[in-house]
């Protein structure tokens, strides 16, 4: 097959997204990208997206695009607000091979929406790195990537999972391990004070009761 692809410079000149608001960016882009039903490869990467022009561009390909086999959307400010509609785009693509959401802030919540909608996909290789990702999210993502016959690699580094949750996604990857990323820029302090954080209120209960009793 012959590769077609698009990036931003395709649809809007540097000059427009240097003074299009994130919305007029995304809504420019979907009107161009909706009606080239050819295209395999979108790169969107650091276009300023946001949620509302992430969620006006997916919309428009909602229906479009049925070849569609990669997708970056990586450095756009994206937040869980604009999952619903990013999963229900990626629904739709059986095809798609290489889903790049990276440095964004989907955090758990939004990575969860987003993996319900992976089970039907020929996805390869994902990249959900710097999220704000912890243990939930991550464990969620690890355990339907690792299901797939043609899966070759799993990027979540620069994330807060826990040591827990690394321990937990090791084990996942153990027979496989070449098809997860390196995790050397993972900090797992900020999941791990809300573990301790939660471990020092059931402490704190448990000696409230005690004390309550005596």
């Amino acid at each position: 097959m012959v590769e077609t692809s698009l990036t931003n410079e395709d649809t809007i000149e540097e000059n427009a997204i240097e003074t299009c608001t994130h919305i007029k960016v995304g809504v420019s882009m979907s009107k161009a990208v909706s009606s080239f039903n050819f295209l395999t490869v979108i790169t969107l990467s650091y276009t300023n997206l946001e949620n509302g022009g992430a969620i006006a561009l997916v919309n428009a390909l909602k229906n479009s695009v049925p070849s569609l086999q990669v997708i970056e959307m990586a450095g756009n400010n994206i937040t869980y607000e604009a999952a619903p509609a990013i999963a229900v785009f990626l629904a739709a693509k059986r095809h798609l091979k290489k889903l790049n959401l990276s440095e964004n802030n989907l955090k758990d919540e939004g990575c969860l929406e987003i993996v319900k909608s992976m089970d039907g996909l020929e996805l390869e290789y994902v990249d959900m790195s710097f999220n704000d990702l912890r243990r939930e999210g991550a464990l969620g993502l690890a355990r339907v990537v690792i299901k797939k016959e043609s899966f070759k690699m799993l990027n979540i580094d620069g994330n807060m999972i826990s040591v827990k949750g690394i321990e937990e996604i090791k084990e996942i990857f153990k027979n496989c391990s070449k098809l997860l990323g390196p995790l050397d820029k993972n900090d797992p302090l900020g999941e791990d004070d809300d573990d301790l954080r939660e471990n020092l209120e059931d402490f704190e209960d448990e000696f409230v009761s005690v004390f309550i009793f005596y």
